[in-house]
């Protein structure tokens, strides 16, 4: 090519080496080759080699992959053959066609075949197709060593030399490309052998996570019903083929009987062609996504008098009064004023007659505010604790959206009675510490021991379990920009767990593991570990907006939260380690389940979504003033040094009571939207005299 008089050296081009996984030639037209575990290093075959051992293309139409190389490779090890030429016994090899006939044992390679010059080559077709096989000299795709080829290499000689020159290699070249010929890459150790160091130096590889997430997250060992939150059986339960969402078909969808697809995905499947009318299913009760809100079950509701919609077709369809109108399992069925319609194999439906108002628009909860999103929409529930009162409320009971609940790590119970509790009443096992310490005991259960071994090897299904209940406590650590408030107000309900023959009353508190605290010590504690800060970076997935955020960063940030012994509990540093590793891995995956990020849900923009200060800016959103949890070095210890952020520990909390009227007032101050709600736009008729 030019180049301008003066523009400098010439660029020297480099191609990067590239061999044949069936011979030692390196020259001649290549393909890529299917990309599997065993075939990370050497991806590439000649044209010709694939073609004469039968092997296709990935996608006939591309012609831009062959498929995977590895049992074809793997079949030639056990013949322990070698070329006859090459004397190397690299990739896939061919029979002499006397084989039969004449009982030669001999084996080559195809390229080394032609290089010879010697070996007779019959290939089976050309650019214009496949040989008739009655108009050749030989059984298409055959060859032949030199003592039956019938070419006479006197004849190659002289074509050297009217040539000038050697068209040809000897044996002995053959020999030294083979000899030169790149080592076979090692296997990977598979996972089930690795020890925790070879465990870690795997993750690290973005194609290895890949495949591990691809394992871990459609695996069933250890996964919950995302309505019930049972076990699943591996047997006989499976995860929807098309959202990968798993519940049990007996929690919301029994008419799908032994098919995987769920009915929100099965609905779209059958109705999405009919563009002009379809609308994606939604629940109408709560505004969580579905992927992190759960599967989605048909809901109904009746209009207390049809009068009013006479004429109103199109409103009517539009309301939630409207036909294939759908809501949350978790949503309807956790709701005391919802029915439940179920019969064999057929679809759940919710009537919620109950909770939608006249308009068709709203619910009647729409007046409380979901203490977790700030949102007035929806369909809040009570916690079901006799005598609850709400964070800055005067005396209704704590009400949210059970999507929020469940999403926060509030106690939102399968059992009869199908109870919901705030964060101050939840139970024992869904405290944060005790969800950390049943993980510890799925890691604990595989060595028969108290003590972890992290050297130990681990299978597929035991790191299943481990990934799935990382996800299900990351899932609430996401939440804590809300919680970490109530928590430093009141503690949580952990208690010690009592061994079969231990009593409570002789032992001591380290035996018991207990850790003190008050609402002052907590509060510095939060504050040191940026629990709040924390989890809101972890909603927003702020550790993706800069490359290498999700690793060290990360892990610091984890690391400082689980390190605070008055929230996770007195931890040695191997279990510390632990949860970090794990916890980072399920952050890593962008599970649906997690709410993070495009699948979190909205919040409200004022009230105690927001801090009390004058910037008044969103407790669920990180600011830019803020630098990211973890990404400072640790001051001292596992602490990163202080920083000055806002929070509202132990300050009195915002009122949570709903909007009234004011009598005393002057003008009410609505606006109509564009869809006729009214929004407020003013807090003076808050008649508790507190924001809302």
């Amino acid at each position: 090519a030019r180049r301008r008089a003066g523009s400098g050296p010439a660029v020297k081009i480099t191609r990067p080496s590239v061999v044949c996984e069936l011979c030692p030639r390196r020259q001649g037209a290549f393909v890529e080759v299917q990309c599997t575990v065993a075939t990370k290093k050497a991806r590439w075959v000649h044209v010709g080699c694939a073609k004469w051992q039968g092997m296709n293309y990935v996608d006939i139409e591309k012609k831009d992959k062959i498929e995977d190389l590895t049992a074809l490779k793997e079949h030639f090890k056990v013949q322990n053959v070698a070329c006859c030429l090459c004397k190397s016994s690299i990739g896939a090899l061919h029979p002499c066609r006397a084989h039969g006939s004449h009982g030669c044992d001999k084996w080559l390679h195809l390229t080394c075949a032609r290089s010879l010059g010697k070996c007779s080559v019959q290939h089976g077709e050309n650019c214009e197709g496949f040989y008739d096989p009655d108009a050749i000299d030989h059984p298409p795709w055959t060859l032949a060593c030199p003592e039956h080829s019938e070419i006479d290499p006197k004849s190659l000689e002289e074509e050297d030399e009217e040539e000038g020159k050697n068209n040809f290699l000897t044996p002995e070249q053959l020999v030294a490309i083979a000899a030169s010929y790149p080592p076979e890459p090692i296997p990977p150790k598979p996972f089930n052998r690795m020890n925790h160091t070879e465990r870690k130096e795997y993750w690290s590889d973005p194609e290895n996570l890949t495949e591990f997430f691809d394992k871990v997250m459609s695996s069933l060992d250890g996964a919950k019903c995302v309505v019930c939150e049972h076990p699943a059986d591996p047997i006989i339960d499976k995860r929807c083929d098309k959202c990968g969402i798993f519940s049990h078909a007996d929690c919301a969808d029994p008419a799908r009987g032994d098919g995987a697809t769920c009915l929100t995905c099965r609905f779209a499947e059958e109705n999405a062609n009919n563009s002009r009318h379809y609308e994606e299913p939604r629940c109408h009760m709560c505004s969580h996504p579905n992927a992190s809100g759960g599967p989605l079950v048909r809901s109904y509701a009746k209009p207390a008098s049809m009068k009013v919609w006479k004429g109103k077709t199109i409103q009517l369809q539009r309301s939630i009064f409207g036909k294939n109108k759908f809501c949350h399992a978790l949503c309807g069925m956790w709701n005391p004023n919802c029915e439940i319609q179920n019969k064999e194999l057929q679809d759940t439906i919710i009537e919620c007659t109950y909770v939608v108002m006249a308009n068709g628009k709203d619910h009647v909860s729409r007046q409380h505010r979901c203490i977790l999103c700030g949102i007035h929409t929806g369909c809040k529930v009570d916690c079901c604790v006799q005598g609850c009162i709400a964070p800055g409320g005067t005396r209704n009971p704590a009400k949210f959206h059970v999507t929020c609940a469940r999403q926060a790590g509030f106690e939102v119970s399968s059992e009869i009675d199908m109870s919901v509790k705030c964060f101050r009443h939840s139970s024992c096992e869904f405290v944060f510490r005790a969800r950390l310490e049943d993980m510890k005991e799925i890691e604990l259960s595989r060595f028969s021991s108290k003590t972890f071994k992290a050297s130990t090897p681990m299978s597929w299904g035991h790191a299943a379990s481990l990934f799935h209940a990382a996800v299900n406590i990351l899932r609430t650590l996401g939440w804590a920009w809300r919680w970490a408030e109530w928590w430093v107000e009141n503690g949580d309900n952990w208690e010690p767990l009592i061994e079969p023959g231990q009593v409570e009353a002789e032992m001591t508190d380290e035996e018991l593991r207990k850790v003190h605290s008050d609402p002052n010590s907590r509060a510095e504690d939060a504050r040191r570990c940026r629990l709040a800060a924390f989890g809101a970076a972890l909603r927003n997935r702020d550790y993706d907006k800069e490359a290498g955020d999700d690793r060290e960063p990360l892990e610091r940030a984890l690391m400082a939260v689980i390190s605070t012994r008055s929230l996770a509990g007195p931890l040695k540093k191997r279990e510390v380690e632990f949860f970090v590793t794990w916890l980072a891995l399920a952050y890593r995956s962008k599970s649906p389940i997690l709410g993070f990020g495009d699948d979190k849900a909205p919040m409200a923009m004022d009230g105690f979504c927001v801090y009390q200060d004058e910037n008044a800016s969103p407790k669920f959103e990180l600011s830019p003033k803020w630098p990211l949890p973890g990404k400072a070095m640790p001051h001292k210890g596992v602490f990163e040094p202080p920083v000055n952020e806002p929070d509202d520990y132990l300050m009195a909390p915002v009122s949570v009571s709903p909007v009234r009227k004011s009598k005393k007032k002057g003008k009410k101050k609505k606006k109509m939207n564009s869809d006729d709600e009214i929004m407020e736009v003013s807090l003076e008729d808050d008649v508790d005299g507190g924001a809302i």
